[in-house]
Order: structure tokens, then sequence, then C-alpha cells
């Protein structure tokens, strides 16, 4: 496991529970079934999830809904203080916490993957003094804590909502939205080297182009250009270390219709040329 915890403690709550405590950092991938909250008191630190990777900084609030898989990046100067809210028990916490709709959605993984508060943003203060409140009540546990604790939860998730940072997805719309991703992408994944625009894709997959392009942004975090180039150099990379085809050819078969293009976007994407990035891959072979 990448997190363990340090004097952590557990609420006595039966309707929720609660874990605190001192992140200690690794570089491996870590899962949890719980909603994972933290603060960086000191440094900084890089978070990588599926949807990508965020720099946090000191100050900086991360959340990650459960059952999310992520890892941090192996940094010895940061501090993190992290908090694990356990919402498994749905019977209690619709009574008393947060509406079971909202609970579902949570712990199915029906809602916001990932997201991060930075100081100045919209709300960020209230999602802190929250989070500071609940932490401290938990860990020093005062007369009376669980009903200081129970109400900052009420009140962080209004936060959450109201900030427009966590929000919940319709089952039945989410799973048409699925579906009309994966005809589209595999539309493309299997005419990439041909001449592709949205409205091409559009009309062979009878979505409009807008609805394309918002898909594209909402469930996998990028443009279609950026998902296009991305395959066409990989399949590049990919005959580069493989064949003896000319770079030129490559090009071709990549999707590529233009030598300079291609090599302009091989270099911007690996770094280099193609033609050492086949050089630098065969002779890592030979090693």
């Amino acid at each position: 496991m990448a997190i363990r915890f340090l004097n952590s403690v557990t609420s006595t709550s039966s309707s929720f529970r609660v874990s605190c405590g001192e992140l200690v950092v690794d570089d491996l991938w870590s899962v949890h079934h719980e909603v994972e909250m933290g603060v960086v008191r000191s440094g900084s630190i890089t978070i990588e999830t599926a949807i990508g990777v965020e720099q946090l900084n000191k100050g900086d609030i991360f959340f990650i809904a459960p059952n999310q898989k992520h890892r941090f990046d192996n940094n010895n100067n940061v501090y993190i203080e992290i908090m694990l809210l356990n919402l498994n028990d749905g019977a209690n916490l619709t009574q008393q916490f947060i509406p079971n709709a909202i609970i579902k959605s949570i712990v199915g993984g029906n809602c916001t993957k990932f997201f991060s508060f930075k100081p100045g943003e919209d709300y960020y203060n209230n999602v802190y003094e929250c989070l500071e409140s609940a932490f401290r009540a938990e860990v020093d546990k005062p007369r009376g804590f669980y009903l200081l604790a129970t109400g900052k939860f009420y009140e962080l998730y209004y936060y959450l909502f109201a900030s427009e940072k966590l929000e919940i997805y319709d089952i039945e719309t989410q799973g048409k939205k699925d579906r009309a991703l994966r005809r589209v992408t595999e539309y493309i994944n299997e005419n990439f080297c041909n001449l592709l625009t949205l409205d091409i894709i559009a009309e062979h997959t009878n979505l409009s182009r807008y609805y394309i392009s918002h898909l594209f942004k909402e469930l996998l975090n990028t443009t279609f250009i950026n998902y296009l180039n991305e395959l066409r150099l990989s399949r590049a990379a990919l005959l580069l270390t493989t064949t003896d085809t000319p770079v030129i050819e490559i090009a071709g078969k990549s999707g590529f219709n233009n030598i300079s293009n291609f090599n302009r976007a091989f270099k911007m994407y690996y770094g280099i040329t193609p033609s050492k990035y086949r050089k630098s891959e065969r002779s890592k072979a030979k090693v």
C-alpha cells in the first residue's frame, strides 16, 4: 500500500468512519474504498490518476472518489494530512448524514473522480475550514467531537457541490455517454490512418460533432485532436521500433500526410525526432 497512517484514529460512530493521519509517500499505486481528502501542509507533490497528472502545492486540497487508482510521486520533503471517509454504511448515513442517492453515487463511482482546490479559488476557505475542524475533532476527540465532525461533513459536502467541482452523474445518462464514446473511439481506432474530422466521425456514428467533442472533454479529459494524434504517434513509435520501414512511409502509415508535420508532432510528443527515437530504442534493446 502506498499510504500508511501514523497515529491515526477512528471515530466510534457506527454511521460513518473517519481515519486521519500523516501521509507517508512512496511511488506505488493505491486504491481506497473510502473518499480520500487531503491538505498539502508543506512542500509540493505530483498526483497521478486515471484522468491525468496534477501538481499539488502547499495549501492545495484534493478529493479522490472511492475505488480510484492513484499514486503520488516519492517526495520526502512533502507533508500531507489526509482523511479517509468511509460511506459504506448507507443505512445509517441516510438517516443522519447525506441523502442515499448521493451516497450510492459516490460509493459506486458515479461522480467526479478527482479534483483539487487551490488557495484563492471560490469556496477554498470554506472547504479548508471544514476539513481542519473535522480533522482536529477526530484526532483530539474533545467532548462532543462527534457533533462537530458530523456538522462539518454536512457543511463540507455542501461546499463541494456548491463549487461545482463535485458532480453526481445520472447512471442512465452516463451509460449512454459511455456507449456513445465507445462507438466513436472504435471508429477512430479502425480509421485513424485515414482523413478524420469531427464531421466525418459524426456522419458515421450518427452523433453531432459538438456532442462528440463534449464526450472527449468530459469522459477522457482531452480533445478529439489530442486523442487522434496520440493514437497516430503511438502507431508510429511501434513501427519505428519493430520495422525497418523508412520514416517517410511510417508517417503515411500512421495517418500523417506531411513528413514535416509528422516530425514536428513526434518531437513535441516524445522529445526527439523519429530517427533518433528509432536509434535510441534499438540501442536499449541491445543492452
